[in-house]
């Protein structure tokens, strides 16, 4: 997005910025997906269109609080967007899971040889 947006509600500047979406893996930016979410029992959603997911932008008034977010592709608005891919982070969350689920094997073993 170029250019400066108006708040709709009082007319002020907005701001840029984003909105982050806490994960297994960490705080990432949110994106939008085409179609209707599908359970996953691995990662909580399917993503299945990944070529198609967008970054959320989100611009904040900052005399009102308003928050007005758009999903503008890289192509549109030049930005790049940094950090670990979709896929990536669901692998990390697996390896987590499981490192987690052996941590607890291991002191369910200690506690029952005691």
């Amino acid at each position: 997005m170029k250019g400066s947006v108006e708040c709709i509600r009082c007319n002020a500047h907005m701001e840029f910025g984003w909105v982050a979406d806490n994960t297994q893996a960490g705080l990432t930016q949110q994106n939008w997906s085409p179609g209707e979410p599908q359970p996953s029992f691995w990662t909580g959603l399917k993503v299945e269109k990944k070529d198609q997911v967008v970054p959320v932008t989100t611009l904040r008034c900052p005399k009102c609080g308003y928050l007005e977010s758009y999903a503008i592709s890289q192509s549109q608005n030049g930005v790049i967007v940094s950090g670990r891919s979709s896929s990536q982070r669901q692998l990390a969350a697996v390896l987590i899971g499981l490192v987690a689920l052996l941590v607890a094997f291991g002191v369910a073993l200690l506690i029952r040889t005691k």
